[in-house]
Formats: C-alpha cells, structure tokens, sequence
C-alpha cells in the first residue's frame, strides 16, 4: 500500500508542479521548457524516497511513471493554461510518441540516479 500512495503523490506532484511552472512561465516570461530541469529534479527527489522505502527498481519505476504522467496528463495540464499549446498541425502522433518515449526514459534516468542514491543510504542505515 505504501507503493501505491508513493505513485499516487509523486503524479499529483507532476500535476501540481506543471500548473505551478505553467502559470509561472505567462507571468514571469521565462520559457516553459526550462521548467524541465526542475522537472528533473522533482523526479529524482521522489525517486531518492521510493528508492529509501522500496528498492532500486520500484525507485526506476517511480521515476519512468512520473515522467509517463508529465508527458501525457502533464502536458494537457500545460496546454489548458498556455504555454504547452503548440500550432496545430505542429504535432504528429509519431512526433508525440516520441517526445512521450524521451520523457518516459527521462524519468527512469532520474528515478535510477535518485533510487541509487536512496537505496545506499537506505542500505547504509541498516547494515
């Protein structure tokens, strides 16, 4: 049960943060994508937690399903306040899938950089 909440929050996080950085980029003016770096960081921190609590492979998982999240719910969050709207005609299935591949893989990046590093310290503790 402690897996299912962890997913749960991390992908309202995703959510919660592409608003945040949505609104942020209209009223700041600074562009959206640079909002991923922070992404980036969100997944790692979760990833860091799943991997302390769940191991390494749940850490990946996280992290692979959070970027899963951002690339599809994500982004429709982004598209509704403004800056994730791209002229039509822009965006081919195929173009999509693969951005949506790229931050999947991302996300399993981050999740296994962050999971390492929990799964260590979470070894660490124990031993």
């Amino acid at each position: 049960m402690q897996a299912m909440k962890l997913f749960a929050l991390s992908a309202l996080a995703v959510l919660v943060f592409d608003a945040i950085a949505s609104a942020a980029s209209l009223a700041l003016g600074f562009p959206y994508p640079q909002a991923a770096i922070a992404s980036a960081a969100l997944y790692a921190a979760f990833a860091y937690y799943g991997g302390r609590k769940l191991g390494l492979v749940a850490a990946v998982l996280l992290g692979a399903t959070m970027g899963l999240t951002d690339a599809t719910l994500g982004w429709a969050v982004s598209w509704a306040i403004g800056p994730g709207r791209l002229p039509p005609g822009t965006l081919t299935p195929s173009m999509w899938l693969f951005a949506a591949a790229y931050v999947v893989a991302l996300g399993a990046i981050c999740g296994l950089l962050g999971g390492s590093i929990g799964a260590l310290r979470a070894r660490g503790r124990s031993g």
